[in-house]
């Protein structure tokens, strides 16, 4: 590889402990660039405004921590909104998202279809995505953001679901020609990818130049899980990543809460793993 991909750490599953106690995992875990969810307690993002961002910088800096991709969480709002007040809160939102990710020094900002209504047509819903995306990916250009768009569980895995659209790579390919914007890109997500019957070989085929960002997860129909305590095959991903050339970034971010008494359990099950394949991944 022409670049070594950084492992990106995450507070996805620390929402029960203190944004200290999370930095201090890092540090004891070697890992200095993250994948940041601004959840309470850590940090408060919501539409039109934020907290302060002075605190949470002076202590990543002082940690020598670096946000790499900020992961606002979905709550409520969803990019297949209509239009009206759920599409306008969505926009503000995101907005604030964004404007944040730039205060934090931080170039990325994943996003995925979460909470889309089953009863409109997923024509519609992906009418909707497209026009929201092109507003946002709009604003992001003017503070120098990329949107990574995160393919979501549909209708594949019942129990889990938050969509029925953007879920599969030809969607994926349809709506960033669609939106044609550079400040559009992708967060390809394993768990979500296996479970629409996906390789990353179909992936890549179609969306290699755009994908910046790889959540690197075990995982089953049911959820995702820390590397080794699902069904999916890592380590073969992790060849083949190499063989197709990836130079993104390896996120450990895992979106349920399977690990919240634990959290630093799946990332040392990660760093375990990486070490003992002599993976060329910084930390």
């Amino acid at each position: 590889m022409s670049r070594r991909p950084y492992l990106l750490g995450s507070n996805s599953q620390y929402k029960r402990f203190t944004l200290d106690y999370f930095i201090s995992d890092m540090l004891r875990l070697g890992i200095h660039k993250l994948d940041f969810v601004p959840q309470t307690p850590h940090f408060f993002c919501g539409p039109g405004s934020y907290e302060d961002p002075a605190l949470l910088k002076t202590k990543l800096k002082a940690s020598n921590l670096q946000i790499e991709v900020l992961s606002p969480p979905g709550y409520r709002y969803s990019i297949t909104a209509p239009e009206g007040e759920q599409g306008e809160a969505t926009l503000s939102y995101y907005k604030s998202c964004i404007k944040l990710a730039s205060e934090l020094e931080c170039s990325r900002l994943a996003v995925g279809a979460y909470g889309a209504c089953w009863d409109i047509e997923k024509k519609q819903l992906r009418n909707n995505a497209r026009e929201i995306l092109h507003q946002l990916c709009a604003f992001a250009d003017r503070y120098g953001i990329v949107l990574l768009l995160l393919p979501v569980m549909g209708p594949e895995t019942p129990l889990i679901a938050e969509s029925p659209v953007l879920n599969t790579s030809s969607e994926f390919l349809e709506i960033l020609e669609q939106v044609d914007s550079r400040n559009l890109g992708v967060c390809l997500d394993t768990n979500v990818m296996s479970s629409c019957d996906e390789t990353l070989c179909d992936w890549f085929r179609q969306l290699k130049d755009k994908i910046s960002l790889l959540r690197l997860c075990d995982g089953n129909y049911h959820g995702w899980r820390a590397w080794g305590q699902g069904v999916l095959p890592v380590k073969s991903y992790i060849k083949e990543l190499e063989l197709l050339d990836y130079e993104g970034d390896i996120s450990l971010l895992l979106p349920d809460e399977c690990y919240l008494q634990q959290p630093a359990y799946p990332h040392e099950l990660a760093l375990s793993a990486i070490s003992e394949a002599k993976l060329l991944w910084r930390q």
